[in-house]
């Protein structure tokens, strides 16, 4: 006969020694992490190793204090580093398509910006007044005197062969522009030749005379076109001469500039850009505070400007990077459109903005694993830039794609590590399914939901609820306090062993009993405290819990807990809402007739059971095999179901109600309904472990108080899971009382025992078991439908 477990043994309770102070004033706060050595560790040297592809991978549940560890861990790794160099980007002066990346010692970025803004400033207020001055002026008609005068003596000599041939030099106004003419004099006043070829035609002016003076025209055209060749090439040495005379004067002042600039940057690095700026002005010197160039987006000093797109002038030590929301754009940088005149989209290097992964080289970037993998593009992008160390800016505007230009910028050497935070389940999808995956996330930090329990976990684990009460200055826990809420943590790790790692969860019990203390005007947090918080956290969610319950008061779900009945068994089941579970019975039967069909699963054919249920009612189906089928086939069709079921059903814990149910039925011996069941089967007929033994002996229990504790109720569990029991004092009380029971069960034998009164029975040499068993009973029906299939198959 099973044996019921006392009182004692269904809840642990912290032992007094375990509770190192009278309250948590007494105790000195954790500053690090507890019960994560394994990850701990890992973690340290995934941060520590320099090699390729070492970049480390942290799993766990949300709340095991992934989060604190890498901060704690980074933190001061980080500080011992050097600030990285400062990014910028510049124009490219000779390819203006592809932005040129220039680098500078951290801080310098910011200055040679500055510096280069003032230069312009300086440039764009002085040179107009500079080449407007009498002395430039002075200078510039000194340096031009010579080519005037020859183009003096060029235009009177002219003038002076053309009066000589009779002739007078004019300026002819033709629209807003005006040119030289040569025109014939008559009676000392210039005439058209149109007009004279009129008056020769009309006989008022001599032929012969008209003749010549064409020809000589003709002459005085062609030399004044080999003259104005002649003066626009003295134009254009005069223009040579005041560009390389305003260049003289400017570039000294250039020159110093830049020197100082290049001082007070510090940096070598910069010479090269400095120069082709200094180049440029001086070949641009009218732009300067003139009209924007093409592509110059109306400034027309745009193509010197310096874009610091990472400013590390106040980072310490290495940076630390954690973006949140990985995006595409926020992860490698982007760059911002702008619209031209021609409604083309383009851009230029001060609209390159940089992502985290450039905000973090030099130094340490996390990021969280399920939003990389889910954001489009992401992904890939991460292997590359980690695969061959170098990240690109690519514009994600859709107007580049539709203008067609170029605008590829530098791209950025990257020296980062990466950690990526996720959960187990993604981490071993990618690396089953990714090979890059696992070239690259070489260090794998797992931290675990749970931790050992003792006497100095304990200790540990309430140093850490001491911090948090002084981080938020709560009230401190008294030493019933810290007593309840280590019982509560292990209630949560579902172990005695152990003590929950999910500290956010334990934090927020905490949290919420300090709220409950304060409302009662209690200076400290007691026992009292942490039980009324788990209850009213409880009473907000078990709205579902009660309406199901109230169905079965109702009896509109049918669940006895008084009487027996043949093939039908109160099997338990845990409801699990995310934010709260909680376990229910819910009745299974079976009907056995004739036939070869075996074990059918009603909830399988109706397509409402999951696989792993599927595997547990093949188990059962092996069971039955293994006990009946030794000399005979097994010669039955049994249906069993999950009466007012009609979601779906996952997992095995119901596969020994289950054969209860086909036993009983086949026996034809009732199965009390006092008793509600729970526990999976191997085909040897053990009794396995199952998942929420203490939401189910707690659901159970609740509706049998609700319709009044006979003494003769309660719950069959198997023995496994004797250790994970941490009831609700009520239950515990009940069962001190007499009121309620719990058996612990090792084998189906046990079980059948318990539930029907009748012994099991054992299988005797011949192979027969005893007539007045359940065993036996089975055997001789199952006989019996063997020896009725044969005859109906004869007939």
């Amino acid at each position: 006969m099973a044996r019921e477990l006392a009182a004692q043994e269904l809840r642990w309770q912290c032992p007094d020694e375990w509770i190192p102070a009278a309250s948590t004033a007494g105790l000195t706060p954790s500053k690090g992490i507890i019960g994560q050595a394994r990850a701990v560790r890992a973690l340290e040297f995934g941060l520590a190793i320099e090699s390729l592809g070492f970049n480390v991978f942290v799993t766990g549940l949300t709340g095991t204090g992934r989060m604190t560890a890498i901060e704690l861990h980074l933190r001061p790794l980080a500080a011992r580093g050097a600030a990285p160099d400062d990014l910028l980007y510049v124009y490219n002066f000779s390819r203006p398509e592809h932005p040129r990346l220039l680098r500078v010692a951290a801080g310098r970025g910011s200055v040679l910006k500055e510096r280069v803004e003032r230069l312009l400033r300086e440039l764009t207020q002085s040179l107009p007044g500079l080449f407007e001055g009498d002395e430039f002026h002075q200078r510039l008609d000194l340096a031009l005197e010579d080519l005037k005068a020859k183009q003096q003596d060029l235009l009177h000599s002219f003038e002076k062969r053309v009066r000589e041939a009779g002739f007078t030099l004019v300026q002819v106004q033709i629209g807003s522009l005006t040119r030289p003419e040569i025109l014939p004099l008559v009676e000392e006043r210039p005439v058209t030749l149109d007009k004279l070829q009129s008056m020769a035609a009309e006989g008022k002016f001599a032929a012969e005379q008209l003749a010549r003076i064409e020809e000589q025209h003709g002459k005085l055209s062609e030399e004044l076109q080999r003259v104005f060749h002649e003066m626009m090439e003295l134009r254009e040495q005069m223009m040579a001469r005041a560009d390389e005379l305003r260049r003289g004067s400017v570039e000294p002042l250039l020159a110093r500039a830049m020197q100082e600039i290049a001082k007070e940057v510090g940096d070598e690095r910069v010479a090269a850009f400095l120069s082709d700026v200094k180049s440029d002005v001086l070949e641009h010197l009218g732009d300067i505070g003139g009209q924007a160039r093409e592509g110059d987006d109306g400034d027309p000093l745009l193509r010197y400007r310096v874009n610091v797109v990472v400013d590390n002038k106040e980072t310490k030590g290495r940076p630390v990077v954690i973006e949140t929301e990985p995006s595409f754009g926020n992860l490698f940088g982007t760059i911002e459109a702008r619209v031209a005149k021609d409604w083309q989209a383009t851009s230029d290097h001060t609209r390159i903005r940089a992502g985290s992964l450039m905000r973090a080289n030099g130094g340490f970037l996390v990021v969280n694993a399920f939003d990389a993998v889910s954001e489009a593009g992401v992904w890939p992008a991460l292997k590359r830039a980690l695969r061959y160390r170098r990240v690109f800016i690519h514009p994600r505007d859709v107007l580049f794609a539709l203008s067609g230009r170029a605008f590829n910028p530098e791209p950025v050497e990257l020296d980062v590590k990466v950690m990526m935070v996720g959960d187990r389940g993604l981490y071993d999808m990618l690396h089953e399914l990714d090979e890059e995956f696992r070239k690259i996330f070489k260090v794998l930090a797992d931290f675990d939901n749970e931790m050992l329990n003792g006497k100095q976990p304990v200790a540990d684990f309430l140093a850490l609820m001491a911090k948090i009460v002084r981080d938020e200055k709560l009230p401190h826990l008294d030493r019933g306090g810290m007593r309840a809420l280590v019982e509560e943590a292990v209630r949560l790790a579902h172990n005695r062993g152990r003590l929950s790692a999910r500290f956010s969860d334990v934090a927020d019990i905490l949290r919420e009993s300090a709220f409950l203390a304060r409302q009662a005007k209690r200076k400290v947090i007691g026992a009292t405290d942490i039980r009324a918080a788990v209850q009213a956290r409880h009473e907000r969610h078990c709205l579902p819990e009660e309406k199901l319950s109230s169905y079965m008061l109702d009896d509109v779900l049918h669940i006895a807990t008084g009487g027996a009945t043949v093939g039908q068994v109160n099997g338990l089941a845990v409801y699990d809402l995310g934010y709260h579970s909680f376990g229910l019975p819910g009745r299974v039967t079976a009907r056995v007739a004739v036939g070869r069909q075996g074990v059918i699963n009603i909830e399988r054919e109706a397509r409402l059971s999951g696989r792993t249920h599927d595997k547990g009612v093949l188990i059962l189906g092996g069971f039955l095999r293994g006990t009946f089928a030794f000399e005979q086939p097994l010669s039955m069709t049994a249906s069993i179901a999950f009466e007012q079921s009609y979601s779906g059903i996952e997992g095995d814990s119901a596969s020994s109600t289950e054969v209860y149910a086909i036993l009983s039925a086949l026996a034809g011996v009732a199965i009390r309904q006092e008793l509600a069941v729970t526990g999976s089967v191997d085909q040897q007929g053990r009794i396995q472990a199952i998942g929420g033994v203490n939401e189910k002996v707690e659901g159970f229990f609740s509706l049998c108080r609700q319709r009044g504790l006979t003494g003769s109720q309660g719950v069959v569990i198997p023995a496994s899971n004797v250790a994970d029991l941490q009831l609700e004092p009520d239950v515990v009380a009940a069962v001190g009382e007499g009121k309620f029971h719990i058996f612990p069960i090792a084998s189906i034998a046990e079980g059948i025992e318990l539930l029907t009164g009748v012994p099991a029975g054992e299988r005797a040499a011949d192979g027969a078991y005893p007539e007045s068993s359940i065993l036996g009973l089975c055997a001789r029906r199952l006989a019996e439908m063997a020896e009725q299939l044969r005859r109906n198959r004869v007939v």
